[in-house]
Formats: C-alpha cells, sequence, structure tokens
C-alpha cells in the first residue's frame, strides 16, 4: 500500500545549505515487536518569501538485508533560486538505510548546482567505525571516525512522532546524523498546542505546532503543524532573512513549473546602510550591530581585524580595523589543516599549481606571492557570475568562473600550492549601490603571526573595514565543510541590522 503525507525534514537551502532538521523521541532499543513501516511516498511543494522555488520527494519502504528488516529512504529536492539576476538551480539526494529502532546503517548524500561538478558522501557504519567515501569534482577520498552507537538517521522522525505523538508541553533531545555535515547533532523538539493553520488550497485545518532545533545551526528554527496521528502537513524555516514554507501536496501540484521572476535572494538578503565614502580604503570603521533574538557578542568573533563591545543583549558595538598587507613576511608554525589538501582546496591539482606558479613567477618573499596572487585571481577569473553555489579550487582553476567562493577557494588552494597557509573566512561586505552588506567569502593568509585578510574579487592587494568577518574554515574534511563554513552567516542574515557609527 503506497500513501502520502508531508514529512517533518524542513528543506531549507538558501545559495549553499541544505539544512535538515529532525524530531525525535527517546531512542529506543531494538526491538522485533517494533511495527514494521508501510511503503510511503511524499510530495511536498517549496515556498520561499510567498514564490514556488522547487518541490520535495520523500520514498520510504522496508527491506530484508541478511535476515533484518531495516528502514530504506530515498529522498530528494530540486530548488531554483535567482541570485543578483542570474538562476540557481541546486538538487540534493538522500538515500539511508536504519534499523526499526532508527540506528543509521549507511546512507549517501549528493549535492548536484549545474553547471559545477556535483559532490557527494557515502557512509557505512560497521564495528563502532563510520566510514566515509567521498567524491568532489570526481576526485574521490576516504577517511574514517569513530561512531557513538544509537546516533539516529536523518529520515527516522518520520516514524517517530506517529510511535508516539507529542503531548502539548513536552520537549525532548535526540543525537541524529546529518549528512552535509558529517556528523551528528542533538535536535531539540518542543511541543506546542493546537492551532487553526491554512493549508496551501486555503482549506483550514486543526494541526498540534513543533517548533525543531538543531545544534549544528541552533538559529535554524523550524516550525511544524502535525496531525492528532503524528503525521505532519506544513512546515515552516526561518533562514536568510526569509520563510521557506513546505507543503504537502500531490504529485502533480509538485511538478508544476517555476518562475524565478520575482524573488531574488541575492538582493533580498542585503542589509541597508547608509553610505562609506571609499569603502575599500577605509583604515577603521565601527558598527552598531542588533541583532533580533541573538547577542552579538556570541554570534560575532572578535580576532585581529575586530573587536566588540556589548551593549545590552542584543546590540553590540564592532570595530573593524584593517591589517594591511606587508611588504615582506615570514612564516610561522600553524596547524597543518591550513597547508594541507583537501576536498575542496585541492593543493596537488596540476591546474591550481600552474595559476600559482603562473601568479608568483620568481618571487620568493611570502607577502609578494600573497599580493601578485590575489591580483592574479581578481584579473583571471573572467567570468564573474552567481550561478554556482560553490566550486572546488581544482574545479575553478580549469573554469576560470564564479563569484566570490570561487575566487576565494582558488586563492586559498594557490596559496597553500606555495606554502603559504591559508583559509577562507566567510560574512558580510560593504556594496556601495545600493549600500548595503551582502553575504561574502573572502580568503586569509597566515603571514607574520597574524591571518591578513585578502580578496581576489578585489585584487587590491588587501582589504579595508568594511568587510565584517562572521566565521572562518580551514575546509579540512574532517570539520564539516563547506556548509559549516556558512552556518554562522545563515543564522543572522535577516535579523541584522548595521549602523554605521564612524568610518576613518
Amino acid at each position: 500500500m503506497v500513501t502520502r503525507r508531508n514529512s517533518l525534514l524542513p528543506w531549507s537551502l538558501g545559495g549553499l545549505v541544505l539544512s535538515w532538521v529532525c524530531t525525535a523521541i527517546p531512542a529506543m532499543a531494538a526491538d522485533p515487536d517494533l511495527p514494521i513501516p508501510e511503503t510511503e511516498e511524499t510530495w511536498q511543494v517549496l515556498y520561499l518569501a510567498g514564490q514556488r522555488v522547487g518541490y520535495a520527494r520523500i520514498q520510504m519502504a522496508p527491506v530484508e538485508i541478511e535476515g533484518q528488516i531495516q528502514v530504506r529512504t530515498a529522498a530528494e529536492t530540486m530548488l531554483t533560486i535567482k541570485r543578483f539576476g542570474q538562476v540557481l538551480r541546486m538538487s540534493t539526494t538522500l538515500e539511508s538505510r536504519e534499523t526499526l529502532s532508527g540506528d543509521l546503517v549507511q546512507f549517501h548524500f549528493a549535492m548536484a548546482n549545474p553547471p559545477a561538478s556535483s559532490s557527494s558522501t557515502t557512509g557505512t557504519i560497521a564495528n563502532g567505525t563510520l566510514s566515509l567515501a567521498k567524491e568532489v569534482d570526481g576526485r574521490k577520498t576516504t577517511l574514517s571516525q569513530p561512531w557513538t552507537a544509537g546516533v539516529k538517521s536523518p529520515t527516522y522522525q518520520d516514524r517517530l512522532l506517529r510511535l508516539k505523538p507529542l503531548k502539548s508541553g513536552e520537549t525532548t533531545t535526540v543525537e541524529t546524523f546529518f549528512p552535509e555535515f558529517n556528523k551528528p547533532g542533538t535536535v531539540t523538539i518542543e511541543a506546542g498546542d493546537y492551532e487553526e493553520i491554512a493549508l496551501l488550497n486555503g482549506e483550514k485545518q486543526r494541526l498540534q505546532k513543533l517548533v525543531v532545533s538543531n545544534s549544528l545551526l541552533p538559529a535554524a528554527k523550524t516550525k511544524a503543524w502535525v496531525n492528532a496521528a503524528g503525521q505532519s502537513i506544513k512546515s515552516s524555516t526561518s533562514m536568510l532573512g526569509t520563510e521557506m514554507v513546505t507543503y504537502t501536496v500531490p504529485k502533480a501540484e509538485a511538478l508544476k513549473s517555476l518562475s524565478v521572476e520575482e524573488l531574488d535572494l541575492g538582493i533580498a538578503t542585503l542589509v541597508k546602510v547608509t553610505r562609506i565614502p571609499d569603502p575599500y580604503a577605509t583604515q577603521q570603521v565601527v558598527y552598531q550591530i542588533a541583532i533580533e533574538d541573538a547577542d552579538p557578542s556570541t554570534e560575532i568573533p572578535t580576532g585581529d581585524t575586530q573587536t566588540l563591545k556589548k551593549i545590552s543583549d542584543h546590540v553590540s558595538q564592532l570595530t573593524v580595523t584593517a591589517i594591511p598587507l606587508p611588504d615582506s613576511a615570514t612564516i610561522g608554525d600553524v596547524d597543518a589543516a591550513y597547508l594541507g589538501s583537501n576536498d575542496y582546496l585541492q593543493v596537488n591539482d596540476e591546474k591550481v599549481r600552474q595559476h600559482a606558479q603562473a601568479a608568483a613567477g620568481s618571487l620568493t618573499d611570502p607577502a609578494a606571492i600573497a599580493r601578485s596572487m590575489e591580483v592574479y585571481v581578481q584579473r583571471t577569473l573572467s567570468k564573474k557570475n552567481f550561478s554556482t553555489a560553490l566550486a572546488s579550487a581544482g574545479e575553478v582553476a580549469r573554469n576560470l568562473e564564479g563569484d566570490c567562493t570561487e575566487h576565494a577557494v582558488l586563492l586559498a588552494a594557490m596559496l597553500r600550492s606555495k606554502g603559504i597557509p591559508s583559509r577562507v573566512a566567510v560574512g558580510l561586505v560593504y556594496i556601495d549601490n545600493p549600500p548595503a552588506f551582502g553575504g561574502h567569502m573572502w580568503t586569509e593568509a597566515h603571514l607574520n603571526g597574524q591571518w591578513i585578510p585578502l580578496d581576489g574579487t578585489l585584487g587590491r592587494g588587501g582589504i579595508g573595514a568594511t568587510h565584517i568577518k562572521l566565521g572562518d574554515a580551514s575546509f579540512d574534511d574532517k570539520d564539516g565543510a563547506p556548509l559549516a563554513a556558512f552556518a554562522s552567516l545563515m543564522s543572522i542574515i535577516g535579523k541584522l541590522q548595521i549602523e554605521i557609527v564612524t568610518a576613518k
């Protein structure tokens, strides 16, 4: 028997990030008396800021593997959005197997963003070890990490609430695995009261409200409305300053054609400010930062370029000071993660090394090499576009196109190929028309004991004080990159207000 229902999976994707949030009750031990689920299929339609942007499909069926009944789930999402006038299409697929009690056994997670190459990760749990096989830009790597027994599948919640619907006021947590981060996180579900909720067709149903959050993206809370049987009918996730809403629909409704003419996510997420004269030459800028429902002093990092002074629970004063690229530099000891090759920064890629050599030439001083590489990346990536969410350095080295993310990863890989430690920084950058801050990625090189910012999209020999940093990442394979690098940006966009206090 095939039934259709909605899923609690909140398909929340903005630019890069697809965040799976699971609901759960306390872990159950393996029990042969647990009910075997029926074969089911779910179709969802996805709306972003009130505009249809894609669909999701989830198929679930029991399977017998070596005499054991397991549950196999195949889930896919297709999204089409517009970013600064250009169309960006992304799809994700997740295939997983779990025990009847929800323990993850195996998964395959893939993300595609044409024309960039797709990436995928396959994970298998055996003998207390999670073995991962990853493929990015046609390159395959493997690694393993310890596995904690009892960690649940990312799709287990679709059965949990029907096994034991939650009562109003109940709260529970569970450890579940997030394939896009390659690590487990804590999921919390809070059950609220019943409400009259409007559905896509205009009809209203009396449904129970649930609030779901997770430790990896704590600000990306999902509201879900379920019926008395624990079946989710509608969900809403706040992310990137707007709402991603899902409704259960028939297949024909989910697959209707899309129009992306109205919503431009790049423009919609800009944080408007007053104009900053000559922004890239600024030495120091003082900002007043306000974040709805969050404390800026815990959301914004401090470091060589940034200091924070807390004003109230939701307001802080941020001072950003530019660090000039020195005329000469030495390289000190740093963690090997900032020098090594990984899935997205392929230091040993032939094309990456060719570009690095072309940029460095006969230069030997690390500061001079960094300066030359920054200018080289700006000039060489001749096709600037916003249709790619994130390509690896090797692919960028071949295709020579992309936006800030592609400039940042190529520059980081080129620096490492010449022995200069590097990392990527994620945050906000000032743009002049209209005056606003938007999401951005740039590169940092470790020179003279400091992390010196470089921006391959500008090629100016360093940056001014109009880059607000929210996080950084080595892109090491074990860090759950690249999605983990964007978690801080995802958590505050749409809740952020910026006021220019002084600019020098």
